[in-house]
């Protein structure tokens, strides 16, 4: 018995080692130029997330980083990011803690831990900011420097996304899978000053994705849940009024599943169709309805990729469009790149299920 236990526990370490990458024993120097991060979320319970870093300019890309670094695995399911004059840290929702690294180094530097379920970070300066939990019901404060917890917010319901407006900080409420009887379909409202729920208003269930438009309004996508009624809807809201300034609806079976909004604020970039089918569109932060042509079309063969399971999408400053492709969940998936224009550019591989993406 303890012979069979013993060998499960090196095979074990074995796969943990080999689906890190990990066949260095001397951890590497880098130097980080301008590009794109991709958190791979890796498989759920395996512990084999990693960290992808993309050159736009020479066109080149690496895998495994964290762990060609610092020679450690990263944890299980990472699943965002988020950089400052500090540092540049890294959520791991499955493993319970975030990393700090140097941003150029990617070297480890400190880890926060004690969490029960941490999702994304809102940076409010180089002393605060904010931590979204999908099992608590509010968001940690801690600070980033000594990377030490240093409050609560209380919201009474499990936090997601999150973007800033002014003074406040505007947080989706997406769900209440662990916490029965909280809400899965508002937006709420916190004073960073006081660190105070101030104000909440209703959407529809599972807002995931919330960005900041050039007229200040903010824009949230809600899947609409996986139990009828669905209601999968998009909402662009006056933050200081918290009037709905427009409402659309999706046709019945629609999911869409991520947003992203270009730099100037002018156009939106939404998944949406069915499970795995997902198509990107692009919408004028002025239009009046939702487009009904894809910008890009996951079924549309491109670079010798047959039909794409596109999962999140991200826009660079000069206007460029990445899409993860998951592809099964199980083999590393693809990231490709278009221009402004929807056009095809390049595709490279990352790790397993590219998640997150973050400019640098």
């Amino acid at each position: 018995m303890k012979k069979t236990l013993f060998n499960i526990l090196l095979l074990g370490i074995i796969l943990a080692f080999v689906s890190c990458g990990g066949d260095n024993t001397e951890s590497e120097d880098k130097n980080i130029a301008k590009g794109l991060f991709i958190l791979n979320e890796g498989t759920f319970t395996y512990a084999n997330s990693s960290l992808t870093f993309y050159d736009p300019e020479a066109d080149t890309v690496e895998n495994n980083l964290f762990y060609k670094v610092n020679l450690a695995p990263l944890g299980d399911v990472a699943n965002s990011m988020a950089i400052d004059e500090n540092g540049m840290y890294i959520v791991v929702n499955n493993s319970k803690y975030v990393y700090k690294v140097d941003e150029k180094t990617l070297k480890y530097e400190a880890k926060l831990d004690g969490l029960t379920s941490p999702r994304h970070i809102m940076l409010i300066n180089k002393n605060k900011a904010y931590l979204s939990d999908q099992e608590s019901t509010g968001l940690w404060i801690f600070n980033p420097e000594t990377m030490q917890k240093t409050g609560f917010v209380e919201t009474g319901n499990t936090t997601e996304k999150m973007v800033r407006v002014g003074n406040e900080v505007v947080v989706t409420n997406w769900s209440n899978y662990y916490q029965p009887g909280t809400s899965n379909s508002t937006i709420q409202f916190v004073d960073i000053a006081t660190d105070q729920l101030v104000d909440e208003m209703a959407v529809t269930a599972e807002p995931h994705s919330i960005v900041l438009d050039k007229n200040d309004n903010i824009w949230v996508l809600c899947s609409g849940g996986y139990m009828p009624p669905c209601e999968p809807a998009l909402f662009c809201i006056n933050p200081k009024t918290r009037e709905i300034v427009k409402r659309f609806d999706f046709a019945e079976g629609d999911y869409p599943s991520s947003m992203a909004i270009d730099k100037a604020g002018e156009n939106l970039f939404i998944l949406n169709g069915g499970f795995g089918t997902l198509d990107l569109y692009k919408m004028s932060v002025e239009a009046n309805e939702l487009p009904t042509t894809p910008f890009v079309d996951s079924q549309q063969p491109t670079a010798n990729s047959q039909s794409m399971v596109f999962s999140t999408v991200a826009v660079s400053e000069d206007g460029d469009i990445y899409l993860t492709d998951v592809k099964n969940y199980v083999q590393n998936g693809d990231v490709l790149r278009f221009d402004s224009n929807g056009n095809f550019v390049t595709k490279f591989e990352a790790g397993i299920v590219p998640g997150a993406m973050m400019f640098n």
